[in-house]
C-alpha cells in the first residue's frame, strides 16, 4: 500500500534510505542484505524502520516532505468539532437533534448550527424570525446533551452589493457567525474583494466559507485576490475554511502551505449526516497543504472552543 500511495520522487527517497542500510524495497516489501523479506502490516511500521516520521499519503509528493518536521501537521484524531453544518430549518436533510446525534457518534465535543440566512431563498434560508426561533432550540438542546457543546450560528450571505444578510443586532444573538458568497460570481475581482472585505471587518463574523466559490469539475468559484484575502483575514482576525466536501476542497492545499500564519478551520458543511464523513477529505487537503494542528480553530480543545466563542477578540478592536 505504501508504494502504490507515494509520487515517484516520494518512493526514491524510501528506495535512497534503504540503499543506505543495503536493503531494497519494492512493492512486495523490504529486502534485507541477506535477502530476508520483511512485510510490515502497517504503513506506519515501515517509515518507524527507515527512522522517520510517518508521512500521510496526502504529503508524499515531491521528496520534499521527509526533510520537514511532521510532528504537528493535523491528523483526523485531532479534530474536536464541525462548525459547518446544515439541517431540515434551511436545506438540510435531517433535524438539529438527528444531527447532533450524528456528531456525538463522531467523538466530537462541539458543534455550531450555521443555516442558511434569508436571501439565499433557494436553499430554504432563515427569516430573523426562524433564525432567532432556531436559536432557541440549540440553547435547549445544549441543556440537554452534556456530551457535547451545541452553538448556533448562521452561513450568511455575503450579498452583491457588500451588505450582510443579517443585522448585527441579529447576529449578536448567535454564538457563530460565517460569512460565505453565494451569488453574482461573475463580478470583478474589486468588487468581490469590497464583499469579502465588508464581511471580514464585521466584528460578528468569525469565518469565510468555502473561500473561493468553487466546484470541482462545474465551475472556476469567483476568484477573489488570493493575496488580499489572506492579509485581510490576518488583520482582522477571520479564520478562512477548508471545505471538506470533496466536490469542493475549497480552500486548496497550494493556497493553505502558501500563506501559513492564516487561522483556518476544516468543516464538511453537512446537509445529510452522511456528510460528516467529508472530514477525512478535508484533513487530507490540509496534511498536503503541510498545515498544522494549532493553525486549525476546530482542533481545539473543548474548554478552548469555548472561550473562542465566548470572547471574540473581533469585538475588543
Amino acid at each position: 500500500m505504501q508504494h502504490f500511495t507515494g509520487s515517484k520522487e516520494h518512493n526514491i527517497r524510501i528506495r535512497q534510505l534503504a540503499k543506505a542500510r543495503d536493503e531494497k524495497v519494492s512493492e512486495y516489501g523490504i529486502e534485507q542484505a541477506d535477502g530476508t523479506l520483511i512485510q510490515y502490516d502497517s504503513e506506519a511500521k515501515i517509515y518507524e524502520h527507515f527512522n522517520v516520521n510517518f508521512i500521510p499519503p496526502a504529503m508524499r509528493e515531491d521528496g520534499s516532505e521527509f526533510d520537514k518536521d511532521l510532528s504537528n501537521i493535523i491528523t483526523i484524531d485531532d479534530i474536536n468539532g464541525d462548525i459547518h453544518m446544515h439541517t431540515t430549518y434551511s436545506d438540510g436533510a435531517f433535524s438539529i437533534r438527528d444531527m447532533v446525534e450524528a456528531n456525538i457518534a463522531k467523538g466530537y465535543k462541539f458543534m455550531v448550527i450555521t443555516d442558511h440566512s434569508q436571501s439565499l431563498r433557494v436553499a430554504n434560508g432563515l427569516q430573523v424570525e426562524r433564525l432567532l426561533r432556531q436559536n432557541e432550540e440549540i440553547k435547549a438542546l445544549d441543556k440537554e446533551y452534556s456530551e457535547i457543546d451545541i452553538y448556533s450560528g448562521t452561513e450568511m450571505d455575503i450579498l452583491p452589493d457588500g451588505s450582510l444578510d443579517y443585522d448585527d443586532e441579529i447576529l449578536a444573538q448567535l454564538d457563530y457567525v460565517i460569512g460565505a458568497i453565494h451569488q453574482s460570481f461573475n463580478q470583478s475581482e474589486e468588487q468581490i474583494m469590497e464583499r469579502l472585505a465588508n464581511a471580514c471587518r464585521n466584528p460578528y463574523v468569525r469565518h469565510i466559507a468555502h473561500p473561493t466559490g468553487r466546484i470541482i469539475g462545474r465551475r472556476d468559484g469567483y476568484k477573489p485576490n488570493i493575496e488580499q484575502l489572506m492579509a485581510l483575514a490576518e488583520e482582522t482576525n477571520t479564520v478562512l475554511e477548508i471545505n471538506a466536501n470533496p466536490h469542493r476542497l475549497d480552500l486548496s492545499a497550494d493556497i493553505v502551505r502558501k500563506y501559513p500564519n492564516v487561522k483556518l478551520t476544516i468543516n464538511t458543511d453537512a446537509h445529510h449526516t452522511n456528510h460528516l464523513d467529508f472530514m477525512n477529505y478535508g484533513v487530507a487537503t490540509a496534511q498536503k497543504g503541510f498545515v498544522t494542528k494549532d493553525r486549525v480553530i476546530n482542533a481545539l480543545s473543548r474548554e478552548a472552543f469555548k472561550d473562542f466563542i465566548e470572547n471574540n477578540t473581533k469585538l475588543k478592536k
